[in-house]
């Protein structure tokens, strides 16, 4: 019989490492928030909490200071968190070309008919 399967959500890891999960998860948090780093990280922190994606191997504390060390975050100017640098910038664009363009194929030659 035909039909739809309705179970409980089970994460696809896809063999990605912790920080790539996060990471992925982090720069979307950071579209939807309008580029503030605080509050992504906010959310960041609420969906590790109900989908335990961190461990005690690598947790949120880790995460943020792997994404200092690689250039993606530095500390605010004014002391009240992060802020994001162009190098992270630079990696959400490409996620969304990425998401747009991703899917496209080639197409043959095609039949392009014009009146001239």
């Amino acid at each position: 019989m035909i039909g739809f399967r309705i179970s409980d959500y089970q994460p696809n890891k896809e063999g990605k490492s912790t920080f790539r999960q996060l990471f992925d998860i982090f720069k979307e948090m950071l579209v939807h928030t309008s580029g503030n780093v605080n509050e992504a990280l906010d959310w960041l922190k609420e969906v590790d909490e109900e989908y335990k994606i961190t461990n005690e191997q690598y947790s949120m504390d880790d995460f943020i200071d792997d994404l200092k060390k690689m250039g993606y975050l530095k500390d605010d100017s004014q002391g009240a968190g992060f802020a994001m640098t162009a190098k992270i910038e630079q990696s959400i664009r490409e996620s969304a070309l990425d998401q747009i363009f991703g899917k496209l194929k080639k197409g043959g030659q095609g039949n392009h008919k014009t009146p001239i």
